[in-house]
């Protein structure tokens, strides 16, 4: 039996991903793991990206507590479910490469992503996730759009 990694970024996105990625649970035998990859650039900078307020190690350790929360209350549901769910991960680092690390280490069959579906301007100056995990992965990638 395979693994999707469903990845998870906490947005609305998120929900219409684990949406999909029960749809195709059903219908196969894949487990779901759901993941989730952590930025780490706001500790370096020493400023929280949203709200522009000092980030202390508590702070962060307290943040990546509660995303670990998350992504256990989520594979719960799952498995409540009926879904083949295995243990969620949480990581540190480049969204892609790490989403990338994570399916090679877990013989990860696919990987299911969401997509923003951000303009031109945003994709030139930020990138683009989707598009990084399309170019190095080994695993197929499924994008679910998420309208805005």
């Amino acid at each position: 039996m395979g693994e999707l990694l469903v990845c998870v970024d906490f947005s609305d996105a998120s929900d219409r991903v684990i949406t999909a990625a029960v749809r195709l649970a059903a219908s196969t035998n894949l487990t779901l793991r759901v993941i989730h990859v952590a930025a780490s650039e706001s500790e370096l900078a020493g400023y929280d990206n949203e709200s522009f307020e000092a980030t202390t190690p508590d702070k962060r350790a307290g943040a990546l507590r509660d995303e670990h929360a998350t992504l256990e209350a989520i594979t719960d549901r799952l498995r409540t479910a009926g879904i083949d769910a295995a243990d969620p991960a949480i990581v540190m680092g480049h969204t892609a490469k790490e989403i990338v690390r994570l399916a090679h280490d877990s013989d990860a069959e696919l990987i299911m992503v969401g997509s923003h579906g951000h303009g031109g301007i945003h994709h030139l100056l930020v990138g683009s996730v989707t598009e990084d995990l399309l170019r190095h992965s080994s695993v197929p990638v499924i994008v679910v759009p998420v309208r805005q």
